[in-house]
C-alpha cells in the first residue's frame, strides 16, 4: 500500500525537487550562473510521455512554483504548461511524433516562443535587465540536453506505467 502511494506520487514530487533544484545555485551564485531550462524540460516531456498523470490544477501549481523560484512575472510558466497540456490532450501527434527529430523541433519551438514570450512581458511590466548572451546560452543547452530528459522520464514513464496497471 506504501509502495504504491508512493509510487503514484512519485512524479509530482520528482518534479517539485527537479524546480527547486534548478533553481536552489542561483541563490549562491546571484544570478550569475548559467541555467537551463531543465525543469521546464522535465514538465514538457511528461506531458508528452504520460497526459493522463498530470492534471490542469498540478501543472498550474508546477507553473506557480517555477514562477515564484524565477523572481520574474508569475503565471508565464503556469499559462505555458496548459497550452502545452491542451496541445497534446487535444491531439498526440503535436507534440510527440515517431521521428525523434520532429519532436526536438517543436519542444525547440515551444522553448524558443516561451522565452520571448517571458521577456516582453516582463519586459513591459516591469524594469527587466535582459542578459542575451546568457539566455541564448540556457536556450542551447537545454536544446541539447532535450533527448537525455526525454529518454530519461520516457524510461520512468515506462516503469511506472507497469506498476499502476
Amino acid at each position: 500500500m506504501i509502495n504504491s502511494f508512493f509510487l503514484k506520487l512519485f512524479p509530482f514530487i520528482f518534479i517539485f525537487f527537479f524546480i527547486y533544484f534548478e533553481f536552489s545555485p542561483v541563490y549562491f551564485f546571484e544570478k550569475k550562473l548559467i541555467k537551463p531550462f531543465l525543469a521546464f524540460s522535465v514538465v514538457y516531456c511528461w506531458i508528452c510521455n504520460d497526459i493522463q498523470k498530470f492534471r490542469p490544477l498540478w501543472l498550474l501549481i508546477f507553473g506557480l512554483f517555477y514562477d515564484f523560484l524565477q523572481d520574474g512575472m508569475v503565471g508565464i510558466t503556469s499559462l505555458f504548461f496548459l497550452f502545452i497540456y491542451n496541445l497534446q490532450r487535444k491531439q498526440s501527434g503535436n507534440l510527440l511524433s515517431y521521428d525523434f527529430k520532429e519532436t526536438w523541433i517543436r519542444f525547440a519551438l515551444l522553448l524558443f516562443f516561451y522565452v520571448i514570450c517571458c521577456y516582453l512581458i516582463n519586459s513591459l511590466i516591469e524594469n527587466y535587465d535582459y542578459d542575451l548572451k546568457k539566455n541564448s546560452i540556457s536556450f542551447v543547452l537545454t536544446v541539447l540536453l532535450f533527448p537525455l530528459f526525454f529518454i530519461f522520464v520516457e524510461k520512468i514513464t515506462y516503469k511506472f506505467r507497469s506498476y499502476d496497471e
